[in-house]
């Protein structure tokens, strides 16, 4: 009797593996150049205390980097004081690759209005086409040009897992 328990509990765990098939999730170094220009500033209003709030201003630019080269769109709101030029931002993105599908996320950082410094952290959890199933995440690092406040540069590094 104990035998042939033994032997139907290593035959169930034995089926069972055979039918759900193990996903093995692969991770990889994740970089990338992002240059955009802004198309919209959004809705823009200075409050009582000094604070300039920007929301849903729209980026439009490039990424080039791991994943290959896609059109870079961004919405970004920020919190600025405009007695000391700092402040933070956050924002929803999107990046498109042709034909090859898509990749979206969030960002949240600081940003300096005197030195034009930005940085923060991001994530991408949604993707499509041969994206599927892909997210990312990491650091962002940039500038607004001197010469052009209405344009920005940033570095991106990180990590992507894919399915």
């Amino acid at each position: 009797m104990k035998k042939v328990l033994l032997s139907t509990i290593a035959l169930l765990v034995l089926s069972m593996m055979l039918v759900m098939p193990i996903k093995a999730r692969t991770e990889e170094p994740y970089e990338s150049r992002i240059e955009g220009v802004l198309m919209d500033p959004g809705k823009q209003w200075v409050s009582e205390d000094g604070i300039l709030h920007i929301r849903d201003s729209y980026w439009l630019g490039t990424e080039v980097g791991t994943l290959g080269s896609s059109t870079y769109e961004d919405w970004v709101s920020f919190n600025i004081d405009l007695a000391t030029g700092e402040g933070t931002l956050f924002g929803k993105w999107l990046l498109t690759f042709d034909t090859r599908g898509t990749s979206s996320g969030s960002a949240q950082g600081k940003i300096n209005m005197v030195t034009g410094q930005m940085s923060g952290i991001f994530i991408g959890t949604h993707a499509t086409g041969e994206f599927e199933g892909m997210q990312k995440k990491g650091t962002f690092e940039g500038y607004l040009l001197p010469t052009n406040p209405m344009s920005a540069v940033l570095n991106c590094e990180g990590r992507v897992t894919y399915p």
